[in-house]
């Protein structure tokens, strides 16, 4: 078997994928309270509590196909695009297949632009890299994401 559905909407996910690139639910019960669906009308700070590390850092889905889901940005390196592989699975022709990486630095999550034809954006600006910040907006396409810092992350005086 090279794929395993997900038990929220059935997609077929390659086995090992932590979350479901369809719906961004969790796939093993381990991994299962980092993605789940939210009411996308409350704020970053009403987001509920999640149960992750100190450090790392998670996405809310605020507009596209998958409102409301939050993604744990639980590795060194997470890939977001249109490729079925990739780590965030955005399926909209207004994302690129290889679009975008978030990437742990010391300073915190980095995102950067991976060559995409619609570009990336953070708080409407056009980035190539851009260190992350809570409440960041993170445009991908025609998909927003707040980004949202959790545990201990350093916070900027602006």
């Amino acid at each position: 078997m090279s794929a395993s559905p997900c038990p929220s909407c059935d997609y077929r996910n390659p086995l090992g994928a932590k979350f479901c690139s369809s719906c961004g639910k969790g796939l093993s019960p381990a991994a299962d309270h980092h993605t789940e669906v939210i009411d996308p009308t409350l704020s970053t700070e009403l987001a509920g509590p999640v149960d992750l590390p100190p450090g790392l850092g998670m996405l809310i889905v605020r507009q596209g196909a998958k409102r409301g889901s939050r993604m744990a940005l639980d590795t060194e390196k997470v890939a977001i695009g249109r490729h079925p592989k990739s780590d965030i699975f955005l399926d909209d022709i207004t994302v690129s297949r290889r679009h975008a990486e978030i990437r742990i630095t010391p300073q915190g999550h980095e995102v950067s632009d991976a060559g995409s034809l619609n570009g990336t954006y953070v708080n409407r600006e056009r980035v190539d890299h851009a260190l992350l910040k809570d409440g960041d907006e993170l445009q991908v396409g025609k998909f927003k994401l707040v980004y949202v810092a959790l545990g201990d992350e350093t916070e900027d005086d602006g």
